[in-house]
């Protein structure tokens, strides 16, 4: 089940568990709204995280490319760490 059912699936039982006066159910319901929003997260900071990888990749590799154009050994170099270490 993908992290946004399990929010909403969390969130149902837990309402259901306040309507019923069921307080395990509730604990329940809290618990899992708590997981499907905490996979959600960490899927969201997985994605950043990628994005950012690619992009220093990318402006890493043109720096590097235009200081070997423009003869400038240190923008080359700083292209280079930036690409290799994505910083």
């Amino acid at each position: 089940m993908s992290s946004t059912g399990k929010y909403y699936q969390g969130g149902a039982k837990e309402t259901a568990g306040q309507a019923l006066g069921n307080q395990q159910m509730q604990a329940e319901g809290a618990a899992r709204k708590q997981q499907g929003n905490a996979e959600s997260q960490a899927t969201n900071n997985s994605t950043k995280d990628s994005l950012r990888d690619k992009a220093n990749t990318y402006i890493g590799g043109a720096k590097e490319t235009i200081g070997s154009a423009i003869g400038s050994e240190q923008m080359q170099a700083e292209g280079r760490e930036r690409k290799n270490n994505n910083i």
